[in-house]
C-alpha cells in the first residue's frame, strides 16, 4: 500500500484496539501515532466518508469511533488475522467509561455470516401464528417482540464479586449484569426438537414451559416489566393448550 493507504491502516487498527477507551480525539490520535494533526484530520475525514468510521461530539470533543468493521476489511485496513487475534477488543460489555455506554454496534458489523437454519424459519412461524393470543399492543411492538421481551428477561444475569473486580481493574463502571448471548430462541428449538424428539409445536411449547419456570425461580420482585412478561408468556401459553386440544385454527 502506498503512502496515505498505511496511514489509514494505522488509524483504523488502533481505533479498533481502542474502542472502549473513548480517548481518541483527532488531536489524541495525532499524538498517539506520532502523525501531524493535519494528517490525522485528513485521513478521518477520509474515512469517514467511506463510512468506516464516524466521529461523535462528546463533551467537548470530537471522538473518532470506528464504524464497521466489515468496511475496514473489505477496504484492507484490517485483515482476518488481525480480527480473529484481537475481537475481544470490540466485544459488547455490560458497562459505562467516562458515563458513555459501551454498546455492541460495532461488535454486530463482525463478518459473521451463518446459513439460516430451519429453526429460524420455524420460529418466525410459529410466533406470527401463537401472536393472535398475545396482548394487542404487544403484537404490534415489531419483529418477534415477546420473544425479545422474554430473551432479555432471563439473560441479563446479575454479576458477581469476580465479575465486579474485572469491571473495576479496567476503570469501567459496572452496569450490574453480564452481556447477554444472541439467538437463544431458535436455538432452544432446535436443541429440544433434537434432543427430545419433538415436533415444532412441541418443541416452542417445551421452551414456554421452561420459561415460564425459570422466571419464577429467578423473579426478584414485582414490576411493570415482569408482569409484561408474564402476558408475554401467557399469550404463548393459551396459544400451546389450543393446540393440545385441536381448537381454534390460529393456535399451534
Amino acid at each position: 500500500m502506498g503512502g496515505r493507504d498505511s496511514i489509514e491502516k494505522k488509524v483504523v487498527r488502533h481505533l479498533f484496539l481502542k474502542h472502549h477507551d473513548l480517548d481518541t480525539s483527532i488531536r489524541n490520535l495525532s499524538r498517539q501515532l506520532g502523525e501531524p494533526y493535519s494528517t490525522i484530520r485528513d485521513v478521518v475525514h477520509r474515512l469517514e466518508a467511506e463510512g468506516v468510521v464516524e466521529v461523535l461530539r462528546l463533551e467537548r470533543e470530537y471522538i473518532v469511533r470506528l464504524k464497521d468493521v466489515s468496511k475496514a476489511l473489505e477496504r484492507g485496513y484490517l485483515d482476518e488475522e488481525f480480527v480473529a487475534e484481537n475481537f475481544g477488543y470490540i466485544t459488547p460489555v455490560m458497562a459505562r467509561k467516562n458515563g458513555v455506554y459501551l454498546s455492541d454496534e460495532l461488535y454486530v458489523t463482525l463478518p459473521f455470516k451463518i446459513k439460516r437454519h430451519e429453526a429460524h424459519a420455524k420460529l418466525a412461524e410459529l410466533d406470527l401464528r401463537a401472536r393472535e393470543f398475545m396482548d394487542p399492543y404487544l403484537a404490534k411492538l415489531g419483529e418477534w417482540p415477546r420473544l425479545s421481551l422474554l430473551f432479555y428477561r432471563i439473560a441479563l444475569a446479575p454479576e458477581d464479586d469476580l465479575r465486579r473486580r474485572w469491571i473495576s481493574e479496567r476503570g469501567l463502571e459496572s452496569l450490574g449484569y453480564y452481556e447477554p448471548a444472541y439467538g437463544f430462541f431458535a436455538f432452544l428449538l432446535y436443541a429440544l426438537r433434537k434432543a427430545a424428539g419433538l415436533s415444532w409445536e412441541e418443541a416452542y411449547c417445551r421452551a414456554a414451559q421452561l420459561i415460564r419456570e425459570y422466571v419464577e425461580e429467578t423473579r426478584r420482585g414485582d414490576s411493570v416489566v415482569e408482569r409484561l412478561v408474564d402476558r408475554v408468556i401467557e399469550g404463548m401459553e393459551k396459544a400451546c393448550r389450543l393446540h393440545k386440544s385441536g381448537g381454534a385454527a390460529g393456535g399451534l
